[in-house]
């Protein structure tokens, strides 16, 4: 996986005077070719010129929108304006998680969630360790910052937050517990993604200790569920506290003999391994692409296929949650503290919004239980949808359109 121990990461940035809270700038006409100045990303020229975000890229195939060059020259012709996506209306509280009307597969209502980093600090954000930077810089634990998260969440038809989860009391814990209180009365249900396994000293009975801490959030009423029963999301598997057991599965095993023998929550692992279906009640994919082999997005199929064959064999339901996401760049964070499983750092281009909708499409035919989106604001990894500095709200809007249509 994929998570920085991030000294709880957090940012000031200051990159030729871009962020802050300055209205954009009228459209205005512009020469082409545009001279980039000072300030600039190819999201702010195409809001200047009044030109579309896509069709600047499509015009200007040879430019990377992350590393625009002062006096960079910048073809508008061939570009013409074209509408921004926009977000669909936010659906009206239900208190329950039932977003949607539209069911899905197991008759569950269709409903899209995305992965929610909360440890950013305000120093991360002059760093150099992302690709992009938010177009607000924050830190996570400012109330403004979580009902500002929620509020855009909602914006892009999103149903949720997964939020990364350490362990009871820390920052994490503490800004799970403001997603909740701020999304109470409205339509957004959210839950963890747990980790306590993956820091360093971990036990089983410290996971043990911790999973019954987070059950206890079940009982509010915007936690995420499925079927009145809270889901809780996991992920690195395989780094699970062995304490004599011979695999991870049966480790797993082991603590959910202890934590929840009833299959009173509903348990979703991470990866591609079947076997852990004996254990847990679905499977989703974090990673869908690698330096190693692009494209594997494609292979939603495959992976939703092995679901479905380990349920048809055993007779017993299983949840498909396919995963969508709009790029990726971890290269700059080589050589910093990181709790993730050591993989090469690589970039997979956003190729305005094209990527991110293949992603979609090689999801939508294999009828997921829910679709996770990986991610919120995961800005290490480079692959978030929050507004940045670069593509401004595009990305924000490009969801709502899809989470439109998946739920019609």
């Amino acid at each position: 996986m994929k998570h920085w121990r991030r000294q709880w990461l957090m940012a000031v940035v200051v990159v030729g005077g871009l962020l802050g809270s300055a209205p954009m700038a009228q459209a205005q006409s512009c020469a082409s070719p545009y001279i980039v100045a000072s300030g600039d990303s190819l999201w702010r020229i195409a809001q200047k010129c009044g030109t579309a975000y896509a069709a600047l890229l499509a015009a200007n195939p040879e430019i990377t929108p992350e590393l625009l060059r002062i006096g960079q020259q910048i073809n508008l012709f061939g570009a013409p304006p074209a509408p921004t996506p926009r977000a669909a209306p936010a659906p009206a509280p239900s208190g329950a998680a039932s977003a949607s009307s539209v069911r899905g597969a197991h008759g569950l209502p269709r409903l899209m969630i995305a992965n929610y980093m909360p440890w950013y600090d305000v120093t991360l954000w002059g760093q150099g360790a992302t690709s992009d930077v938010p177009a607000i810089p924050y830190n996570s634990g400012d109330d403004s910052t979580v009902q500002r998260h929620i509020a855009q969440g909602r914006q892009a038809g999103l149903d949720g937050f997964a939020v990364h989860w350490f362990q009871p009391g820390d920052p994490t814990d503490q800004n799970f517990q403001k997603v909740l209180a701020y999304s109470g009365g409205q339509n957004f249900f959210s839950t963890v993604t747990f980790l306590r396994h993956i820091l360093p000293g971990a036990s089983k009975q410290s996971v043990v200790d911790a999973l019954n801490y987070v059950r206890g959030y079940g009982g509010n009423g915007n936690v995420l569920k499925i079927n009145g029963k809270m889901v809780i999301f996991f992920s690195d598997m395989s780094r699970v506290p062995l304490d004599g057991s011979p695999s991870a599965v049966e480790a797993w095993r082991a603590i959910r003999a202890q934590v929840d023998p009833n299959g009173d929550t509903v348990w979703i692992a991470e990866g591609l391994d079947p076997s852990y279906l004996s254990v847990f009640d679905g499977l989703y994919v974090y990673k869908i692409d690698h330096a190693c082999c692009p494209g594997s997005y494609q292979k939603a199929g495959s992976w939703a296929q092995s679901v479905r064959q380990w349920e048809a064999r055993t007779g017993r339901p299983k949840y498909w949650i396919g995963t969508i996401m709009p790029g990726w760049d971890d290269t700059r964070s080589v050589g910093r503290p990181d709790l993730r499983a050591p993989s090469p750092a690589f970039a997979r281009s956003r190729d305005g919004g094209a990527y991110y909708q293949k992603t979609f499409n090689a999801v939508i035919g294999t009828s997921p239980d829910m679709i996770i989106l990986h991610s919120f604001n995961e800005w290490i990894e480079g692959s978030q949808i929050e507004p940045s500095v670069t593509y401004g709200d595009f990305y924000l809007n490009l969801t709502a359109q899809l989470a439109a249509r998946y739920k019609q």
